[in-house]
């Protein structure tokens, strides 16, 4: 279970999100890439790991409340594909020349992450770690999946910009102003 979790363990929905995270993204999460991410600021008040640990428990919620309505998802490739996400991101001043570029591309650099950190990783996630910027960067989602990422993840930035980043995402909002945001985009 992460640490980042465990002090987050108030609600059933969080001991289970953390427990998804360990079951599908063990291999991510205690890699040395994942520990490089606490490292890298991003979205101004996080950190590169923070936000993906963000975006993955707000996609998780997402699913929980889907499937609760009947909606089948791969609970593998959400938090797999939330994990790596941003990986791809870490290390940026380096590997893309600016703003642009690493919106552009580092999606696809993220793949490249994945690739490696889950040898296994089959085309569903590397889809939904490729399409997550969009409508940004062109690339659309192919999956129910990939678009419960997308929206995790604009959800995720925009909170993390505005609020504190050790507020845990989603503790007072629920996931039908959630799924109305959505609906708007």
């Amino acid at each position: 279970m992460t640490k980042y979790f465990a002090r987050q363990q108030n609600s059933e929905v969080n001991r289970r999100i953390a427990c998804d995270i360990e079951l599908y993204g063990a291999d991510i999460i205690h890699s040395e890439l994942f520990r490089q991410g606490y490292l890298q600021k991003h979205h101004t008040n996080t950190t590169v790991a923070e936000h993906t640990l963000n975006v993955t428990a707000a996609a998780l919620r997402m699913c929980y409340r889907l499937e609760k309505m009947g909606m089948k998802l791969d609970l593998r490739a959400v938090t797999v594909g939330a994990l790596c996400h941003d990986l791809g991101i870490i290390g940026r001043y380096e590997k893309f020349s600016g703003s642009r570029e690493t919106l552009r591309l580092h999606p696809l650099a993220s793949v490249r992450v994945a690739d490696t950190l889950v040898p296994d990783i089959d085309h569903k996630t590397e889809d939904i770690i490729r399409c997550h910027m969009w409508p940004l960067n062109g690339w659309m989602p192919s999956s129910a999946e990939g678009y419960i990422i997308t929206l995790a993840d604009k959800y995720g930035s925009v909170r993390e910009l505005l609020y504190h980043p050790g507020l845990p995402l989603l503790k007072r909002e629920t996931v039908g102003m959630v799924m109305t945001a959505m609906i708007a985009i």
